[in-house]
């Protein structure tokens, strides 16, 4: 057996091979703009945005480029405590989402940008901003370019979330559907990629909460059936099933489902001037 040294190893190409064997593929554009106003519903409180907020500690004279800013999850109460937010998504309707709330909020520090990773960010007049963050958006086709480019439009802080190993998605209900869950690459692979490139982050964990709570039935299968594509009759029935098991339903229908799976995500930052003689 030959001896693997870790120079040897090249971690974007690891990551871009264990991507490939992911069992469902990259939502693309017109997929959010589907799913804009349940994914909108569904982040609008939850403790992932207060424990983000709270490792983030915006600063008032701060800008903020939020890439993969959805419907505004983090984007709004970001600039509540900051300058000046700029807001990119590839989705439309996230991005019209974003709007509606910011204009009922009376928030106009925020502009939009409807642009994707792979756009060229400059042509459209976005500019380094003190902070760059990219929260639970690095379904990209090349890390190490994503994490360049956030790196290039950061004078301060880049600040990003990835998936500790399934991420959001439940494998106990992946069994009892009936389907094979292998999501890919988590953050272990971007940790390592960012000390090949000369970059010691800094990373801390996300545990989101152990319980749910729905006001009804239908709205806890919404919020698990988000996790599969093209569901058929019999795997909806085994879905539903699934939740009952781990449910409690009260008399005025509010379910509280008690997940065993508990979603982790890892909080990785850095300043951007700062690279590592290794």
């Amino acid at each position: 057996m030959s001896n693997i040294q870790l120079q040897d190893l090249d971690w974007g190409i690891l990551w871009q091979q264990a991507n490939n064997k992911k069992s469902r593929r990259r939502k693309d554009s017109a997929d959010w703009d589907k799913k804009a106003g349940s994914f909108a519903q569904r982040t609008t409180h939850s403790v992932y945005t207060e424990k983000f907020l709270e490792l983030l500690s915006p600063k008032q004279d701060w800008s903020v480029l939020d890439v993969g800013c959805g419907p505004g999850t983090l984007a709004l109460p970001v600039a509540a405590r900051t300058r000046q937010v700029t807001a990119i998504d590839f989705s439309k309707n996230m991005l019209k989402i974003l709007a509606k709330r910011a204009a009922e909020q009376g928030q106009n520090n925020i502009s939009t940008h409807q642009l994707s990773w792979e756009d060229d960010w400059a042509r459209h007049g976005i500019k380094p901003h003190d902070v760059a963050i990219a929260s639970r958006s690095l379904a990209v086709s090349d890390l190490k370019k994503a994490l360049t480019l956030l790196n290039s439009y950061a004078t301060k802080r880049v600040c990003i979330t990835d998936r500790v190993k399934y991420g959001p998605k439940d494998p106990d209900a992946f069994a009892a559907v009936g389907r094979e869950l292998a999501d890919g690459p988590d953050y272990i692979y971007t940790v390592n990629l960012l000390y090949q490139m000369g970059i010691l982050p800094t990373v801390t964990y996300i545990r989101l909460e152990k319980t749910l709570e729905y006001t009804s039935f239908a709205e806890a299968f919404a919020g698990y059936s988000w996790m599969f594509r093209d569901l058929r009759q019999h795997e909806e029935d085994r879905l539903k099933k699934y939740i009952l098991s781990i449910a409690t339903i009260t008399e005025d229908g509010t379910v509280s489902v008690h997940r065993g799976y508990v979603p982790t995500w890892a909080y990785i930052s850095w300043n951007p001037a700062d690279f590592a003689e290794i």
